[in-house]
């Protein structure tokens, strides 16, 4: 008997706000048939309709509250515990690498790209979504993370985090500005 999918209020809540960009995101995905890895994708709510039609979903992410939400909602996808630093995959293991407003908590950027280089297949895609920490809602939240946490700035222009991505070895490397932020789509 299979168990029906079945998130908490709260993730319900976070689709139906972000509608339009997940919509985006999708089409620049483009998940149909292939294996797809969610970096810092939570609960895996919005990797689930992002990457509909994959035929594989995988999301990596470090709480593991987050990973027994999914577990307890029967999402179906796999969830994996551990952070985008050290992603634990063989090389060349998924055709897309996804990070929708997670890449700012990661610790270390580059070495981020890095691993998203290494385990995507030759002709696989990288897309990022991020806050840009000029507008608005960044800076707001910057200055929490800033003032409140005791790290610093963790947002990146999107012209920053183009060349990151660029400096990690992908090619036809590009940007769309989308809302408070930006996507960049890359290629191995």
């Amino acid at each position: 008997m299979k168990t029906e999918y079945r998130p908490a209020v709260r993730d319900r809540w976070r689709v139906r706000g972000r509608r339009k960009l997940l919509d985006r995101m999708r089409v620049l995905v483009e998940p149909v048939g292939t294996r797809l890895l969610d970096l810092g994708g939570g609960t895996g709510v919005t990797t689930m309709v992002f990457g509909d039609g994959a035929r594989e979903r995988v999301v990596l992410e470090p709480s593991e509250g987050k990973i027994r939400r999914a577990q307890k909602a029967h999402a179906p996808l796999t969830m994996v515990a551990g952070v985008a630093e050290a992603i634990p995959f063989e090389p060349g293991r998924f055709d897309r690498v996804t990070s929708m407003m997670s890449f700012h908590h990661f610790s270390d950027g580059a070495v981020a790209c890095r691993e998203a280089f290494r385990v995507l297949s030759p002709g696989g895609r990288f897309v990022v979504y991020d806050f840009d920490r000029g507008p608005p809602p960044a800076r707001v939240l910057a200055f929490f993370v800033v003032h409140f946490r005791h790290r610093p700035n963790p947002f990146r222009s999107p012209e920053e985090l183009e060349q990151l991505i660029r400096d990690s070895g992908f090619h036809d490397v590009r940007r769309e500005t989308f809302g408070a932020g930006a996507f960049i789509v890359a290629a191995r």
